[in-house]
């Protein structure tokens, strides 16, 4: 049996704090005390040792204890730290793997999608090699799960600024249809666009949600179109590829499955 390394102390001020985060609307001493089967004495000093350092603060009207501005500074700090790339990397590379199929990761910059990192398989055919890569917003797989979780008036702004240029036969070239498009792309959770921006390419992606719930980069992958006319299932295989390791991501990045109204 290994070693017990735990501090009993923090033990219990962490399990205080996971119930307070769970009650947004706080909790007494002896609330705290019973669910944590610890000594009313003992809670008062922990909760006393929190306030002193900011991190839980009383409500003395009310004798509630919620969680204190300490936190959000903490938890701004590790969010300033985490780089999307490097964690989406290793991620990318076990998905090209295990697939034999190139993943791209990309996101929004100034109204296109930019390339942002890669993985290809070598002995296939390669879509994009160059980071960096630029392309419009409303005709990529990319582009649409991205922009569907943007506010109406965004998209507006996105359509006047960039346009709807057509590039194929199959792009959507008008606003109307292009919302309806982004909404039904929202409601699905992953884009595909099937010869909408080069006639012989067939995308797939999925948004990468970040702590608050928003689309913060896609991870998307692509096939000759050719391929998905012999072979239907496979945009379905990808797809369910795509959503479980984004949603790895999303975890690692702070994402805790709820998003904003």
């Amino acid at each position: 049996m290994p070693p017990n390394y735990t501090v009993p102390a923090l033990d219990r001020a962490v399990k205080v704090l996971e119930l307070l985060s769970s009650s947004p609307q706080g909790m007494s001493l002896a609330q705290l005390a019973v669910q944590t089967k610890v000594p009313k004495s003992t809670m008062f000093r922990i909760l006393f040792t929190l306030q002193q350092n900011s991190i839980v603060v009383e409500d003395h009207e009310r004798k509630l204890f919620t969680l204190g501005m300490k936190l959000l500074d903490w938890g701004n700090a590790a969010l300033s730290k985490i780089d999307i790339k490097t964690i989406a990397h290793t991620h990318l590379m076990n998905l090209a793997h295990a697939t034999r199929e190139s993943f791209y990761l990309a996101m929004l910059d100034h109204d296109e999608v930019i390339l942002i990192d890669h993985v290809d398989t070598p002995e296939i055919w390669k879509m994009v090699t160059r980071l960096g890569h630029r392309s419009p917003f409303h005709c990529t797989a990319s582009g649409l799960v991205l922009s569907a979780d943007l506010a109406s008036e965004e998209i507006d702004g996105m359509i006047e600024r960039q346009g709807l240029r057509k590039y194929t036969s199959k792009t959507v070239t008008t606003p109307a249809k292009l919302k309806k498009r982004l909404e039904e792309v929202k409601k699905q959770g992953f884009a595909v666009a099937d010869g909408e921006y080069k006639p012989d390419l067939c995308a797939m992606a999925v948004p990468v949600w970040d702590h608050s719930g928003h689309a913060a980069v896609s991870l998307m992958t692509a096939v000759p179109s050719d391929r998905v006319s012999r072979d239907k299932q496979i945009v379905d295989d990808l797809i369910s590829v795509l959503k479980r390791e984004a949603l790895h991501i999303s975890k690692r990045i702070g994402y805790t499955g709820q998003h904003p109204d």
